[in-house]
């Protein structure tokens, strides 16, 4: 065990109770271990130990900064559970995004996924002699990080695999296999370059503390440093994951109607400005003001590691979007009432569907053919959601600029040839993480330039797209610009944004009438910065569990080519054999192409209809004037703090406002009011009234709460939703088979 010398003093004295898990106290940055005993944090403060007051002190309340450097992280297991569940995750997240649900690969259903697997393999595998280098000894965190870092890089199904899917289907453009899966990094391996530019200011210092990433961290730490079968942290996840696996198949399954349950729609069900209001159980139904939604799949668990400042912010956006949205449609702004109160479709005059491909010719605007078929429209709720995006991204700008200067000026006075002044981190993490090699900025350089230079030759290789790279040409980079600013804020407090519709925008008055190079516009300007926030996430999760930044790195690396392979192999297979339902109106009840028709109105929109639907005097103008509207937005509650310093002006963030009060026009709205009430009970009432019991269970519980769920929810989709080729559906008390 490691012992370090620490002072004989009250506040450093030792206590015997059985509630205290792990038996370690920090002080002065040092970690004393008791001989015998787990290597985790205090399970309960101590009654003198101060609540967590400011949000980056979880990172040094709840998680341990204990390291054992002995412990291998690139072995057989790691390598081989990597790839596999690499695998794995980028093939079923792509047949997800095919799929009538809407569901994603977790990265806490890998984590205990590949638990049970590793420590399986440890039981299992022989460990002596030669054969040790398959089972050098009982399978720990760094393996396991290791895997879930790489596995979770691959499970998603990447942009540019909708911008593929949109030009195969709706404009008979097969992309080369070659240029696609070079497309497919490049729009990648862009973001892992900014973030390497990025980690000295957004990754090594305490403030920055992702949020997101405590309770995976805490997850970690909890499986593999407290004892199994006695400790209470770990039982407790086991309980509350039984529970909520039990749970989700009720809301998922045999009830869908508890995903929402309104009194006003039960009442009366009929009425349209009812459903409008109240209604949110399904996707454009309604607001859900007052709704209550009991499927955990919905809610998520947001409401238990983001900040209070950020809930807040997050419920003022919604109470407005309640406002403004009845405003604009029951005040008839824009036309609203000749349109569904919520849609993403483009509309004739008289409210019927707008038919985008006869405005098109080549898959470019035709103004001969847009003449007779006339303009096209929007319901009032989408454009209340793209200015509200735009104001967005506006205060962005401005917010980052007055409280949060501060964050960039030792990063940017480190990098001055002239003058180097050197980048002091003080965090005792990042000080466990000086024992192994850093990654030199030269890799993020190489990376960056390289993958830029294929991003470029692969967009003139098939469609002569020089400015579709508009997200990430100019000097300053904007892409870059956008990814420092998001990511101070996810690493601050766990916003951010992919400002899609930004990068839309910006590229229509850039090459307008060509819906195919805003596409790429908006892939080369989004696609980077999540994977950016991404890369960013897993390095700070690898300096909690004290994985080798160059490990996370090549796992990294490892995750994007093969989850690049596999997206595109398996997206090709099902844009092959399901075509027809692909572009069917309804879909079937096992392929659904409305996510990829829902991408290619928004390019339509943009690309091919830009000018006419939002230039200077068109009628939906309001959307890009929004832009710099929105830099103004933060200067009243900026001159308000510094009139009234101690009121909390400082906590207003008006980005966050109106990027999520511009989230509430489509999609399902019942879980607000049930997130805004466990929030408030978590990281108000339980963090300030019972904050041992917040540092000891709160982020567990968060993380047991989805990791069952998700399961479930992955057992549900092959078993019982179709995925596997037969639905049954729940019926009369009993399962029926649906074709």
């Amino acid at each position: 065990m490691l012992l370090n010398k620490f002072p004989s003093t009250p506040e450093t004295s030792w206590t015997t109770e059985d509630d205290l898990y792990g038996q370690i106290r920090v002080a002065s940055s040092e970690i004393v271990l008791l001989p015998g005993v787990d290597s985790t944090p205090n399970e309960t403060a101590l009654p003198e130990e101060p609540r967590v007051q400011e949000p980056y002190e979880v990172a040094l309340k709840v998680l341990t900064t204990v390291d054992y450097p002995e412990l291998p992280a690139v072995t057989f297991r790691s390598i081989f559970l990597g790839l596999g569940f690499s695998a794995f995750g980028a093939v079923l997240a792509q047949i997800y995004y095919f799929k009538p649900q809407n569901l994603t690969v977790s990265a806490l259903l890998l984590l205990i996924l590949s638990f049970a697997l590793g420590n399986a393999m440890h039981v299992a595998l022989p460990s002596k002699g030669i054969f040790r280098w398959l089972n050098p000894g009982p399978f720990n965190i760094k393996e396991h990080a290791a895997i879930v870092i790489m596995a979770s890089t691959a499970s998603t199904s990447a942009t540019a695999i909708q911008v593929f899917a949109v030009q195969e289907l709706f404009y008979d453009h097969s992309m080369n296999a070659g240029v696609a899966i070079f497309t497919l990094l490049a729009s990648q391996l862009i973001g892992y370059g900014f973030a390497g530019l990025l980690q000295d200011v957004l990754v090594k210092p305490t403030k920055c503390f992702w949020p997101a990433s405590i309770q995976t961290a805490n997850l970690f730490q909890a499986l593999h440093y407290d004892k199994q079968f006695s400790s209470k942290r770990v039982r407790m996840f086991w309980i509350v994951f039984a529970v909520m696996f039990c749970w989700a198949i009720v809301p998922e399954w045999i009830f869908p109607v508890l995903t929402g349950i309104s009194v006003f729609c039960l009442a009366d069900n009929h009425s349209p400005v009812i459903r409008n209001i109240f209604g949110g159980a399904s996707s454009n139904e309604g607001m859900g003001m007052l709704s209550i939604c009991l499927d955990w799949n919905i809610i998520s668990s947001l409401c238990f590691w983001a900040p209070l400042s950020y809930q807040l912010n997050i419920d003022i956006g919604i109470f407005l979007a309640y406002i403004m949205i009845s405003a604009i449609y029951y005040g008839n702004v824009w036309g609203s009432l000749s349109f569904p109160f919520m849609s993403q479709s483009l509309y004739t005059a008289n409210g019927t569907v707008y038919d985008q491909t006869a405005i098109l010719t080549n898959g470019k605007f035709d103004a001969t053919k847009f003449a007779k078929l006339g303009p096209a429209y929007l319901s009032g709720t989408f454009v209340f959601g793209l200015i509200a995006s735009n104001l967005s991204v506006g205060a962005l700008l401005t917010h980052v600029g007055l409280w949060h200067w501060r964050n960039f000026v030792p990063f940017f006075l480190s990098l001055n040839p002239r003058n180097r002044v050197e980048h002091v981190i003080d965090d005792p993490h990042w000080e466990k993480m000086k024992a192994y090699k850093q990654i030199p900025r030269w890799w993020y350089v190489a990376v960056l330039a390289g993958a830029y230079v294929t991003a470029q030759a692969s967009d003139q290789l098939h469609w002569s797209l020089w400015p579709s790279v508009v997200g990430l040409d100019g000097r300053p980079s904007l892409s870059f610009t956008l990814t420092a600013l998001y990511g101070i804020l996810d690493a601050l407090i766990g916003f951010y944004s992919n400002a899609t519709a930004f990068y839309e925008m910006i590229t229509a008055y850039l090459v307008p009438g060509d819906p195919v190079a805003n596409m790429y516009g908006s892939l080369y300007g989004g696609q980077p910065m999540i994977q950016a926030f991404a890369f960013l996430g897993d390095l700070k999760l690898g300096q909690y569990v004290k994985l080798a930044p160059r490990v996370t790195f090549c796992m990294q690396m490892a995750g994007t080519i093969v989850g690049a392979l596999l997206n595109y192999v398996v997206a090709l297979s099902i844009l092959n054999s399901q075509r027809d339902a692909l572009l069917s109106v309804s879909g079937t009840r096992l392929w659904s192409g409305l996510s990829i028709e829902v991408y290619n109105t928004s390019a339509i929109a943009w690309g091919a209809l830009g000018p006419q639907m939002f230039s200077g005097k068109a009628l939906y103008r309001m959307v890009p004037i929004s832009l710099a509207v929105g830099l103004f937005l933060p200067l009243p509650f900026y001159i308000a703090h510094r009139i009234w310093p101690k009121v909390g002006f400082q906590y207003f963030n008006t980005s966050i406002i109106f990027e999520f009060a511009g989230q509430v026009y489509g999609g399902i709205n019942s879980y607000v009011n049930t997130s805004m009430v466990i929030g408030l009970f978590t990281q108000w009432w339980v963090r300030t009234r019972h904050p041992r019991w917040f540092i000891k269970y709160n982020y567990l519980i968060a993380s047991a709460m989805d990791a069952g769920t998700q399961i479930v929810i992955f057992i549900l989709n092959f078993a019982i939703f179709g995925a596997a080729g037969t639905a049954v559906a729940f019926h009369n008390g009993g399962a029926m088979l649906v074709s």
